[in-house]
């Protein structure tokens, strides 16, 4: 659910909010149906429902709303709807700034977001499906349709997005370091998504889970280098 507090005029997920109820938005199926649909709109298809992109990807906040309620079955949603989304998001997919807003990364149509570079983070991790591992561990990871290639700071994480591939997930192990001495940099689009533009298949090696944590797919071989 989505609410909106009475007293602060914050977003919220909760029903009560600063000691009082607060006003429902919009139930989770909607929630998660207009999340995806201003996914789509502000990483992929953004012409094709008459919204422009600036180079840094941002869209001018009323137009998107117009276009959202414009689609079949999105006649309910309204301007406040589109910035509950963008406020609660738990993935930081989307930023707002004042009358504007974009996606925080995984575009497809060009633009140029400039995220901070990070030279600390040691061992990242993305997520995939066991048929896809072999050619993987023989080319590395490319970015496909997108700019980058997204990487997790941790394998749960990671295991997560796996799963939206299918059931047989599997986890890589990324060596940041590795990268980083071929040249490749890191960065930092929100706290839980890292961007490469490319990942070697020398800096990789398939993760298994310490013992008594599970693991990311049946049978999963040790760990070992690309």
């Amino acid at each position: 659910m989505a609410y909106k507090c009475a007293v602060c005029g914050g977003y919220t997920g909760e029903p009560v909010h600063c000691g009082v109820p607060a006003r429902p938005l919009m139930g989770e199926g909607e929630r998660i149906a207009l999340g995806k649909l201003l996914s789509g709109m502000l990483r992929h298809f953004p012409h094709r429902l008459g919204i422009s992109l600036d180079r840094e990807g941002w869209a001018d906040l009323d137009d998107v709303a117009r276009a959202v309620s414009r689609r079949q079955g999105y006649s309910w949603a309204t301007r406040e709807h589109v910035l509950a989304v963008a406020a609660l998001d738990e993935k930081g997919r989307f930023e707002v700034d004042g009358g504007r807003i974009r996606a925080r990364y995984g575009h497809s149509v060009p633009v140029d977001i400039r995220y901070p570079c990070d030279n600390e983070v040691g061992v990242l991790y993305h997520g995939t499906t066991a048929a896809n591992l072999p050619g993987i561990l023989a080319e590395g990871l490319r970015p496909g349709r997108r700019l980058y290639v997204h990487l997790s700071p941790a394998p749960e994480v990671a295991m997560e997005v796996g799963r939206r591939h299918g059931r047989d997930v599997a986890v890589l192990r990324v060596d940041a370091e590795c990268l980083r001495r071929r040249g490749v940099r890191i960065y930092r689009a929100t706290p839980s998504v890292y961007l490469a533009e490319r990942v070697d298949a020398e800096c990789l090696s398939v993760y298994v889970p310490p013992a008594g944590e599970g693991a990311g797919r049946r049978g999963a071989p040790a760990e070992r280098r690309a």
